[in-house]
């Protein structure tokens, strides 16, 4: 399936995600944050939350994995659209 958001899709089936039809090459864990975040469109996710839907409750490591891969997958979306922001930060509480 596909979703979009503006000038951004997101093929979850193919797992590609594209800018104005440009595909942006993600890590696969980068990938499953924008997957998570696009299809609870409207929801704030801490980054304690996103840690754990990926990696489990069981996992080492902590959640400011999260705030790094965020701060890569923006970078790589600016490098296509550096006028919209495509994961807004909701401060104090996620994304």
């Amino acid at each position: 399936s596909k979703l979009s958001f503006g000038d951004l899709c997101l093929d979850i089936t193919n797992h590609k995600i594209a800018i104005k039809n440009i595909l942006i090459n993600l890590t696969k864990k980068e990938f499953e944050i924008v997957e998570l975040l696009a299809m609870n469109s409207g929801q704030i996710f801490s980054k304690e939350r996103i840690y754990e839907s990926l990696w489990g409750y069981d996992a080492e490591g902590d959640s400011s994995t999260i705030a790094e891969h965020v701060k890569n997958i923006r970078a790589k979306f600016k490098e296509i659209d550096n006028k919209t922001e495509y994961i807004s930060t909701v401060w104090g509480v996620g994304y």
